[in-house]
């Protein structure tokens, strides 16, 4: 473990300066405030009651990142009064995912009003719809010791990858596959990936905009269960989750769950400052703004970003906006969040002055 603590901190630097960039690769999540649920009758009341809690429950891990959302004292008593936050519910009959034959499900969608409202009364940080795309490597070893790489062009051992999306989407969690063309092929072996070279992973890794990376070793065992390890590489950490003899869906589970902890942890937000902070003041100077459709954009955008409050344009001169407004997080969580939408380029570092933080930016053509 220490080994693998000491390599990853030889890249953070590496990695910190290309989210201040920009120039890390991001998805827009959809869907975080709505879920599906299976039941078994469209006419059991109780049944459609106990699957808004579930849908609910499903939404909450999505905005939050944290598994054990649920065991918080309001987040509970939220549980127990779920329809209220429910603005419509629908059912279907379809094939889900991983799944051959049809069944009945229930489609929720949420108040995303009042969802936020109820994670500010908690506390509870929201982690933003943007979000970073963790890139995953996976190399699976069968009963006869031949080593290879789960690749999705050529459907090597598809099903785990497919789990591996899905248990990902249900956690909001964006992830994006090598190439695995021949610059993957030179810098990274199945072996290499096999002992978990770190330096290895994160040369190969180095050519793609990110700053997550997931390396997962799957040997897969006669009895159907598997002995695996996965290590999650992000800034100066990198955390292990490990699997003797266990059904493959729980450990891919369980390291889908440790990596949506470790980036909501370094992403969310909470909505309004604490009463005793009140939040951080903030001037945003951007650069690079042409014409009414940037302006739009970018006003557009800013308003989405959780923690941010009372935006106001404070001057506009040629293609320099200014904004001023109260960021409810750190500095650097703000930071980070603008860096996952790659029009915004860090033009200087924050600096603070009297009175608040100043933030330089340029906006970049579409």
């Amino acid at each position: 473990m220490n080994i693998l603590y000491s390599l990853a901190r030889s890249v953070a630097a590496a990695w910190l300066l290309l989210a201040l960039a920009g120039g890390v690769g991001a998805a827009e999540v959809q869907g975080l405030y709505e879920a599906v649920v299976s039941v078994d009758s469209r006419d059991d009341e109780r049944q459609r009651q106990q699957a808004f809690v579930s849908a609910l429950r499903e939404v909450l891990i999505k905005l939050t990142g944290h598994a054990d959302v649920t065991e918080h004292p309001v987040i509970q008593d939220a549980l127990r009064s779920s329809p209220s936050y429910v603005e419509t519910w629908a059912y279907r009959t379809q094939v889900l995912p991983g799944a051959t034959d049809q069944s009945l499900t229930v489609e929720v969608q949420f108040y995303q009003a009042e969802i936020e409202r109820l994670l500010d009364r908690a506390g509870i940080a929201l982690w933003p719809r943007n979000r970073p795309e963790t890139l995953v490597w996976m190399v699976v070893q069968d009963e006869l010791g031949g080593r290879g790489f789960a690749d999705p062009s050529t459907g090597a051992d598809q099903p785990l990858l497919d789990f591996l999306r899905r248990e990902a989407s249900t956690r909001g969690l964006p992830l994006v596959t090598p190439l695995f063309d021949f610059d993957d092929q030179r810098l990274l072996r199945p072996d290499q990936l096999w002992a978990l070279d770190g330096v290895a992973i994160q040369q190969a890794s180095a050519r793609y905009p990110v700053e997550s990376v997931l390396a997962i070793r799957v040997l897969q065992t006669v009895s159907g269960d598997v002995v695996a390890r996965s290590v999650h590489f992000f800034r100066n950490r990198a955390l292990q989750n490990e699997a003797l003899e266990l059904p493959a869906v729980d450990f891919l589970s369980s390291t889908v769950t440790l990596v949506a902890r470790e980036l909501a942890d370094n992403y969310g937000v909470l909505l309004t400052a604490p009463a005793a902070t009140g939040g951080e003041n903030m001037v945003l100077t951007v650069d690079g703004v042409q014409g009414l459709g940037d302006y739009a954009a970018l006003l557009d955008y800013l308003g989405k970003v959780p923690g941010i409050s009372r935006l106001q344009v404070r001057e506009v001169a040629g293609d320099r906006l200014a904004f001023s407004f109260t960021a409810a997080g750190q500095v650097r969580q703000l930071v980070e969040n603008l860096a996952l939408n790659r029009r915004l380029q860090t033009a200087a570092s924050p600096v603070r002055e009297a009175g608040g933080f100043m933030l330089r930016y340029r906006w970049q053509p579409e």
